[in-house]
């Protein structure tokens, strides 16, 4: 008689999963072992989570009843009571000042806005995959889910200091499709840049996947490397990536602990970083 298979039952988000697949052993010290930098968060984050607190409070109420104007000053209130938080430690008054200074532009851009805010900040769990070995639910916490004329879709808000293209390969996107059973999103572009027009600061780009790839990517791709992180947790190895050390947007945080021999790796862990709360999808961070 052979051995029943006991199936293994898996919570995975965008973040854990774009991590895995970048390197194992950056997933062991985030994930599994909850080092945080103990210099908190870089400015790019803190200038970003300002933005995001008006946004969502912004949004809130006007879904609450509130119209466009109160809910304006009530997200701007929110955001400078969060900048004025211990959250926000690495960013200049100046830059500070202008993260603010986006919000207020933001709002007169979209002044006559014609999406409707449905719901925002809000978390849905999905069973995308299910065989004898292994059970995954998909976590995703959407930013907004609002009404355009053609149907309801996921925004997710990306700040950034400089444009970029948007790139469909995204675990994120296709995470937030699935989960909202749409094959379309939008990504709330705002950028930092002070020597642009508003019309080339904000924009909403739609990304739109086939019904192929998103099967491809929730029945092959998502399976695979949730198999793999079994895989990495019963070996209790989580071999480094050297080729992801180094990237357009700078050095990974944990360069210089894989650069140390390891009789020395974990006192190094010990002077840089700090043991922070288990990763919570759900959270700002």
């Amino acid at each position: 008689m052979s051995e029943e298979v006991k199936q293994t039952k898996i919570i995975l988000d965008a973040t854990t999963l774009t991590t895995l697949m970048s390197c194992a052993r950056l997933t062991d010290f985030r994930f599994n072992r909850d080092y945080q930098s103990a210099h908190g968060k870089g400015k790019a984050l803190e200038m970003g989570q300002i933005v995001h607190t008006y946004l969502e409070h912004k949004y809130r109420n006007q879904i609450n009843g509130f119209g466009r104007k109160e809910s304006h000053q009530y997200g701007m209130t929110a955001a400078q009571i969060y900048s004025r938080s211990e959250e926000v430690r690495n960013t200049s008054d100046e830059d500070i000042a202008l993260a603010l200074d986006t919000c207020e532009q933001y709002n007169t851009h979209y002044l006559n806005d014609s999406i409707t805010p449905v719901e925002v900040e809000v978390v849905k769990d999905k069973l995308l995959y299910e065989d004898d070995e292994i059970a995954i639910l998909w976590r995703a916490k959407l930013d907004l889910l609002a009404d355009f004329s053609s149907g309801i879709f996921p925004f997710d808000h990306k700040t950034m200091s400089q444009r970029r293209d948007t790139v469909s390969l995204n675990n994120q996107f296709m995470g937030q499709c699935l989960v909202s059973g749409t094959r379309t999103m939008f990504v709330n572009k705002i950028g930092f840049q002070k020597t642009l027009k508003p019309n080339e600061k904000f924009s909403r780009t739609p990304v739109t996947y086939s019904f192929d790839r998103l099967m491809e990517w929730q029945s092959i791709i998502l399976p695979y490397w949730a198999k793999q992180m079994v895989a990495y947790h019963e070996m209790n190895f989580w071999p480094p990536n050297f080729t992801h050390c180094e990237s357009k947007y700078g050095y990974c945080q944990f360069k210089k602990i894989c650069e140390t021999d390891t009789s020395f790796r974990e006192a190094s862990l010990q002077a840089d970083f700090v043991v922070g709360d288990k990763w919570d999808p759900t959270s700002n961070d």
